[in-house]
């Protein structure tokens, strides 16, 4: 959006999408992301305020607007396509590339595969706010292995897209060590005062660079295995991506890729990992 030319109802639009997705709002974040003065900024600001005065409550040691349970009442009912298309729109007015399949049809780009896994916006935006006030937090989750609700108090540093889903990478106390938490099973977060001791600096497998080398699977034809290497290495035989370890699974999982070519056959699986002996240590099941 260009600001010389924007219009009311644009500007509460982009507003709000911040309100749900960081759960504040504040000057010096509207100038960063749509290249405003603080005045400019200020007269957004107010008016969002005045339009809807309810959604906001001023928090004077932060100098900002936190969002209200009157704000989120708004989306305890709303489609779960709704909700993944607002956080589309917020990832990519925060720098994401974004393309809706809920385009009316002037675009060029397509996403042939609708989100099922947004999150909730608030659940998303207190976990935000807790890393970036380096804050532990109390929640309520539920697990394949744990499936009634149970409570966690957990320290978390990153929130993480892998594939289709969301999660939170933090140090769990019960577990003591650092672990994936699917926002999808977060029923609850309860922001505590105390600070975090543990960051991403003291998280071993955020910090471990891993090399993952990719080839055509073996069982493709020449004519075939060139194809792919067309496709996906720009010609060349191999590609090595560079990742971080606690993120090698979802790497491998979302390129589909075969850690063994001898169980897992092409062609269902067009891609192998050559290096998956050194690899395997960093999988879930390790």
């Amino acid at each position: 959006m260009d600001p010389r030319n924007d219009s009311p109802q644009q500007r509460l639009t982009l507003l709000e999408l911040l309100l749900v997705w960081e759960g504040r709002i504040y000057r010096s974040r509207v100038c960063e992301l749509f290249g405003i003065g603080l005045p400019r900024a200020s007269q957004w600001i107010k008016e969002i305020r005045d339009l809807n005065p309810t959604w906001m409550q001023w928090d004077s040691k932060s100098r900002s607007y936190f969002v209200t349970a009157d704000f989120y009442k708004r989306y305890t009912k709303a489609s779960q396509a709704s909700i993944s298309e607002s956080l589309s729109r917020y990832l990519s007015m925060v720098g994401l590339p974004y393309a809706s399949a809920l385009d009316d049809g002037t675009g060029v780009m397509w996403s042939a595969t609708p989100s099922i896994t947004a999150p909730s916006p608030k659940t998303f935006a207190s976990l935000g706010h807790a890393i970036r006030q380096a804050k532990a937090v109390d929640i309520e989750y539920m697990s394949l292995s744990e499936p009634a609700p149970h409570r966690r108090t957990i320290h978390p540093h990153s929130l993480v897209l892998a594939g289709r889903r969301w999660h939170v990478r933090a140090y769990s106390e019960t577990n003591q060590e650092f672990r994936d938490y699917a926002l999808g099973r977060i029923l609850e977060v309860k922001p505590l005062t105390r600070p975090s001791d543990r960051t991403r600096f003291d998280d071993p497998d955020w910090n471990t660079k891993v090399k993952v080398r990719l080839v055509a699977h073996p069982e493709l034809s020449p004519e075939q295995a060139r194809v792919i290497q067309t496709e996906y290495f720009n010609g060349t035989s191999s590609r090595v991506e560079t990742c971080r370890a606690a993120l090698v699974p979802y790497f491998i999982q979302d390129i589909r890729a075969a850690m063994d070519t001898e169980a897992q056959h092409a062609p269902e699986y067009l891609i192998a990992i050559e290096n998956a002996r050194e690899v395997s240590k960093w999988l879930f099941n390790r």
